[in-house]
């Protein structure tokens, strides 16, 4: 079992939000809230701060777009079976509004599983509000580890 699909069987044993480990995940805060894999779903926390400001005082793009990743891998992890994983091989990411520090929720959804290849699309948004500050289009090309 490969350490990404033991940290969504803990999550999915014990339900309480789980860490998602790595240099990257770590600093954006990064943690698993809910994971169906039957529905294909989940949703995210993050909680990025100013180490990741560009010029304009916002989140930096590529830091907005790795959220969306992070949450669409995680819904395509929940559906894999083990001695399977993936590389995203496209991300067409929007961006809607600008991405202030502080904390934000992504969830993400897997639109169609094949035997080799999984869409899947994410949005990202600050907390405490109903508008999008982005979204995504993943395809992810499934391999055998």
């Amino acid at each position: 079992m490969s350490e990404r699909h033991a940290i969504l069987k803990a999550f999915l044993e014990h339900g309480a939000p789980r860490p998602i480990p790595g240099p990257l995940a770590e600093s954006l805060k990064a943690s698993i809230l809910s994971l169906d894999p039957e529905a294909g779903t989940a949703l995210l926390a993050f909680e990025p701060d100013e180490r990741f400001l560009q010029g304009a005082g916002v989140i930096q793009g590529g830091i907005v777009a790795a959220m969306l990743d992070f949450a669409c891998a995680v819904a395509a992890f929940g559906r894999l079976p083990a001695g399977q994983s993936f590389g995203t091989v496209s991300l067409q990411t929007s961006f809607l509004k600008p991405c202030l520090p502080g904390p934000h929720r992504a969830s993400a959804r897997l639109t169609r599983m094949g035997a080799r290849v999984i869409f899947a699309e994410a949005e990202l948004r600050r907390d405490g509000s109903d508008g999008l500050t982005a979204t995504a289009s993943a395809v992810m090309a499934i391999t055998s580890r």
